[in-house]
């Protein structure tokens, strides 16, 4: 028989049965590369995604506005004002509400707003001095009068998906990442002081300088309608109106993103300055709060998008010693969407506000009748 020992041997030394060690290194670093390369797309992406839905959120909030508006024919009040006093003499006051809860109707939630409580008006007459009455129960509406209304509520176009921030607010509720314009700064006040708007009509320093500078020339102002004295409040108070936007409904803002940190340039900290950060979505003011008073769920913009500074000693972002559950007045827009922030227009559009906006152009937008055209880009 012929000897096939050769073919033998020449066939085990043909059999590969595993990678060597270099092949097998080899084949991990091209994986490593691909991963490396197609990781940042993903993730551009996922986050392309979450800015899509978080303009999405704020096209819904324009329709509850301009519905409200249909209905009511005026936008709903930002917050001072909207719960009724204690009392007839009006020296009692109670936390109203924030522009979302009126707008609850308006966002498919009728069957949360079906169960608010309002109070009573105490002082129908024209005015406080002048009524005598019996004191109603004590209504908070805002508040924990209508705590179980709050509790674990989630409204989705109020949350902004790529907000990254842990909800604080009461009743395992949720944060806003969405507020009310109430107006802007005069520049003179702000990091470019020789800004074309300089009016300080309608503005209100708070009590200590802290808090920041309150304006009640946006679309949301802090204390309703300014023509209603105090005794005509409770959440019949309602905000402006579409004559009063002058400067146009495409050319200013009435609702900004606030759903992301603030920076520290020089130490990177981060901290969460949302005015109604520890109140939740439906917190109001203090029903006197008509001349003076902080933001909850809207601000007053001095700063551009994504403003780093170091909140303990910026003006107007710094908390107020007397209550430091609260964020001040003008705490900047920000957001987890690279390169600025979504803002709302009277109209209902929907725009990308870049960090890098022009600070008059940004101020200009957010007041409602100053007569000076914003140079968009």
């Amino acid at each position: 028989m012929q000897n096939l020992s050769w073919l033998h041997a020449s066939r085990g030394r043909g059999r590969r049965w595993a990678f060597t060690l270099v092949e097998l290194l080899v084949v991990i670093a091209i994986i490593g590369i691909l991963i490396a390369l197609l990781l940042p797309a993903v993730q551009a992406a996922r986050e392309a995604a979450r800015r899509s839905q978080c303009t999405n959120n704020m096209k819904q909030q324009g329709l509850a506005f301009q519905n409200h508006h249909d209905v009511k024919k005026a936008f709903p009040g930002g917050g001072n004002g909207t719960a009724y006093y204690q009392d007839a003499n009006c020296t009692t006051e109670r936390y109203g509400h924030s522009q979302w809860v009126l707008l609850l109707p308006f966002m498919e939630q009728s069957a949360m707003y079906s169960k608010l409580k309002w109070g009573v008006n105490p002082a129908p007459a024209t005015s406080c001095a002048a009524s005598v009455g019996q004191t109603p129960p004590a209504i908070n509406s805002g508040w924990d009068s209508n705590s179980a209304v709050w509790q674990d509520a989630r409204i989705p176009a109020l949350i902004c998906p790529s907000c990254v921030m842990p909800n604080l607010g009461p009743w395992n509720n949720f944060t806003s990442s969405y507020y009310g314009i109430a107006g802007a700064v005069p520049m003179q006040y702000g990091p470019e002081p020789a800004g074309r708007f300089q009016d300080t009509s309608g503005m209100v320093h708070n009590n200590d300088g802290d808090w920041g500078i309150v304006s009640n020339r946006g679309m949301v102002p802090g204390t309703g309608n300014p023509s209603q004295i105090n005794y005509q409040t409770g959440p019949h108070v309602l905000g402006k109106n579409m004559s009063d936007c002058t400067d146009g409904t495409s050319n200013t803002l009435i609702v900004g993103e606030m759903s992301g940190y603030v920076v520290n340039p020089t130490t990177g900290a981060k901290a969460d300055r949302r005015p109604a950060r520890r109140w939740g979505w439906h917190m109001g003011g203090l029903t006197g709060w008509q001349s003076w008073g902080p933001h909850t769920n809207n601000v007053t913009l001095r700063y551009p998008p994504n403003f780093k500074c170091d909140w303990t000693v910026t003006n107007g972002v710094k908390d107020w010693a007397a209550w430091a559950d609260a964020s001040p007045a003008n705490p900047p827009l920000t957001s987890s969407h690279p390169g600025g922030v979504n803002v709302l227009k009277v109209d209902g559009s929907v725009t990308f506000m870049s960090d890098t906006i022009d600070v008059e152009s940004m101020t200009l937008q957010a007041v409602r009748d100053d007569g000076l055209v914003a140079k968009v880009p």
